[in-house]
């Protein structure tokens, strides 16, 4: 093999690798239960999956590996691949915050807003003044300060407290 392939067949990797880094694949729950994982995972770099309902987040929660989803999404991420949830507003008070919040997720609203999840029992200013929106999901034990109260309000961002 000579330099100019070898540098044509290097190129072309990078080119492949370049492409990939920029790539997001957007699936539906039934979508993803029924994708190839292995080509999904080699064109992709990140996975945006749609509407999670409560039960896969339950599973994700609790590692549970039963439904092909969760089972997929814990795939993706033991191969390095970026998750992204989009979830439904409604489902914000009975998500299970302190265990999702511990996973290498990124989660958004209906809308693409993005929510952050605090699992902290303290919600302070430090923890609100880097965003610039979305909304962050507190449980109901956690206290949040006058500070961090009025740096949401000044930004813009949502305290949803969970019941």
């Amino acid at each position: 093999m000579n330099g100019e392939t070898l540098q044509r067949i290097v190129g072309e990797i990078v080119s492949r690798l370049q492409r990939r880094a920029q790539s997001t694949a957007t699936l539906s729950v039934t979508q993803l239960r029924d994708a190839d994982c292995p080509a999904l995972f080699c064109q992709h770099a990140s996975l945006r999956i749609l509407l999670v309902d409560l039960p896969l987040l339950g599973q994700l929660a609790d590692a549970e590996t039963d439904d092909a989803a969760a089972r997929k999404i814990h795939d993706a991420l033991a191969f390095g691949i970026r998750v992204q949830l989009s979830l439904h507003s409604q489902l914000l008070p009975v998500i299970p915050v302190k265990k999702l919040a511990r996973l290498p997720l990124v989660f958004t609203d209906e809308h693409g807003l993005p929510l952050v999840l605090h699992a902290g029992s303290v919600l302070s200013y430090r923890d609100v003044a880097l965003l610039s929106r979305g909304r962050v999901v507190v449980h109901r034990k956690c206290i949040v300060t006058a500070m961090a109260r009025d740096a949401a309000n000044a930004r813009n961002i949502q305290l949803i407290k969970q019941e």
